[in-house]
């Protein structure tokens, strides 16, 4: 099943996997949603697939299997989203200002035009520049979570993925899937291999065969 909505707030967050229960609001209703979430905020807008379940002592709950982050859609959820203190140097009060003064072109400004950001009282051009930064690489790693989700390797393993990687994490992935055997908690050799055949590595690659032996060795030692 699929809902589309808003977290507004989120009640618990486990530090280690980012297993989280937050209050999500969709058209129809709000309700706590539980699962796998790593680089959320309040006030971002999400897609998530999952099903609906009864907790014995919290009642209906939504579990999530998997998710994606969407750009906020309204004006409203944009101005919530650059509040919740993921863009450095942006609180609730330059938040409205920004989305005031730009409207439906704030993402864009951000986006490709940051200098224009300046134009608004109190924020100098180098400031305008590391916020763009921010959001953009913000928005990196969703792409990130993404790619994996592809390929089964869920939002859990994302967060260690960016942090060793970095934001071009895609690209160094995609030029070595084995990389991800090592760093990925609970993955396994077949899991990654079959993944590296959908995206076009050689059956004969030097890659594929080192890790091959690497993950063989492990396995005789365990």
């Amino acid at each position: 099943m699929e809902i589309q909505g808003r977290l507004n707030d989120i009640i618990y967050q486990n530090e280690v996997n980012s297993y989280t229960v937050a209050i999500f609001e969709t058209d129809e209703e709000e309700l706590t949603i539980v699962g796998y979430l790593p680089f959320i905020h309040p006030g971002d807008s999400l897609k998530l697939i999952g099903k609906y379940v009864t907790h014995q002592d919290y009642g209906q709950q939504f579990k999530i299997d998997s998710f994606e982050k969407m750009m906020p859609q309204t004006l409203e959820a944009l101005e919530q989203y650059l509040s919740n203190g993921i863009i450095k140097g942006i609180g609730p009060s330059t938040a409205k200002k920004i989305v005031d003064t730009f409207g439906e072109d704030t993402i864009h400004i951000f986006k490709y035009e940051p200098e224009k950001l300046a134009l608004i009282k109190g924020i100098t051009k180098e400031k305008a520049l590391v916020m763009s930064q921010d959001f953009n690489e913000n928005w990196e790693l969703w792409q990130i979570v993404g790619y994996l989700e592809r390929f089964g390797i869920g939002p859990q393993n994302a967060k260690k993925v960016y942090e060793l990687l970095g934001a071009n994490a895609i690209q160094q992935i995609e030029e070595n899937p084995y990389i991800l055997v090592d760093i990925a908690r609970g993955i396994d050799f077949k899991q990654i291999d079959k993944m590296a055949m959908d995206i076009g590595i050689s059956y004969n690659s030097e890659k594929r065969v080192e890790s091959g032996i690497k993950y063989s060795l492990l396995r005789i030692r365990i």
